[in-house]
């Protein structure tokens, strides 16, 4: 019976983090990846005395034949991806993970990413499998939110979500900069709809008074929850770095030069200041917010605020989260949102997590709630 957890891309900042912090947590797990030389390293100084999960075991393939892949899987239950790869693949993996019923749980929170596991869903029932896009903290801190607002507030059918991040790695600067290059969507009615990054913005209070946050269509939540969540309406914001926001919202030459493809690369050094990784003391002082506001039908508004440790922290504890819970029978055959699996989890087992109902949109003082934290999906 294959029960092990496989977490591939610790030749990357990400994946090494969740491994980290899955020997942190005592879960003993195979360390992945395409590098001999990274994956190795990694796998010994995992192997010192005083980590608590025990050594991790090293496991070298690269993505691209399936056929291949899957005969890697033989022993592994739940693989959690956190590698950058390209379409083709991608693409691999995920046949690999359905060939061999292994379960499939990515960080990625792009829409290509929530596109390709959203058109395996009947072929994932099939197998008995379960596909998670959005392991990380741009979607499931976001989802926790919005879950336990649809708690609250049973009969809410919109949702306004906003995000503010921290520090970003170069490649996730360049993300970004190409993200709110593209066309994007928001969900109105049950129906996508086209729109352009920041062509609005909402003054939210992430704690610090307000800021502006912009709409943020490229946000892969907002197609992701059209088929699983409770909402009809839903538009996503993001505060952006305070660069991007210059020359995306201005107006005039910088922001039409910015439109035309201008001085990106440029940009992208000045977001990202070519990191590839962050520090530990970076990692601990670092935070995010996800906000929220949920409106029903009769006009009832609820409003919450989700105080995390730094995203990538977050990301990486998350993804242990979800993956620990899949093994544990928590599992669901099919796409599946982060809540659906994590529940309360991704909010209670987090360490430095902190959920606010704020008691009126104006007040400043974010107010503890009497209701339990998060309500269990397979129970709610």
């Amino acid at each position: 019976m294959k029960s092990r957890i496989l977490i591939y891309g610790v030749d990357h900042f990400l994946g090494a983090l969740a491994s980290r912090v899955a020997v942190a947590r005592g879960v003993n797990h195979i360390g992945a990846g395409r590098d001999i030389a990274p994956v190795a390293q990694h796998a010994t100084a995992m192997a010192g005395p005083l980590v608590a999960g025990g050594p991790v075991e090293p496991r070298i393939f690269t993505p691209g034949d399936a056929h291949r892949i899957a005969g890697q899987l033989d022993d592994v239950a739940v693989l959690v991806n956190a590698a950058p790869l390209a379409e083709a693949d991608f693409s691999s993996l995920l046949i690999a993970c359905l060939a061999t019923g292994t379960h499939f749980i990515d960080l990625g929170a792009d829409r290509m990413t929530v596109a390709a596991l959203a058109a395996r869903d009947e072929a994932a029932k099939q197998a008995g499998v379960m596909l998670i896009a959005g392991a990380g903290f741009d979607f499931a801190a976001v989802d926790a939110l919005a879950a336990r607002l649809a708690y609250i507030l049973p009969g809410a059918r919109a949702i306004a979500l906003a995000v503010k991040r921290g520090l970003l790695l170069d490649a996730e600067a360049h993300a970004l900069i190409a993200a709110v290059r593209s066309p994007g969507e928001m969900l109105k009615n049950g129906q996508l709809v086209a729109s352009k990054a920041a062509e609005r913005g909402l003054d939210v209070d992430f704690d610090t008074g307000p800021e502006t946050a912009w709409l943020a269509p490229w946000n892969g939540y907002v197609a992701a929850a059209r088929h699983r969540s409770a909402y009809s309406t839903i538009d996503c914001f993001e505060a952006l770095p305070e660069a991007l926001e210059r020359v995306l919202t201005a107006g005039g030459l910088k922001t039409r030069l910015f439109r035309r493809g201008w001085g990106l690369k440029r940009l992208a050094k000045k977001l990202g200041r070519r990191r590839t990784k962050l520090t530990e003391l970076q990692l601990t002082r670092g935070s995010a917010v996800v906000w929220g506001e949920a409106r029903a039908p009769d006009g009832t508004v609820r409003r919450a605020r989700l105080e995390t440790p730094d995203a990538h922290l977050y990301s990486a504890e998350a993804a242990v989260v979800l993956a620990r819970r899949a093994l544990g029978g928590a599992a669901r055959a099919g796409y599946q949102l982060p809540s659906a699996i994590g529940g309360a989890a991704l909010v209670e087992e987090i360490p430095g997590v902190a959920w606010r109902e704020l008691a009126d949109p104006a007040d400043n003082l974010a107010l503890e709630i009497d209701h339990p934290l998060a309500v269990d999906a397979r129970n709610g």
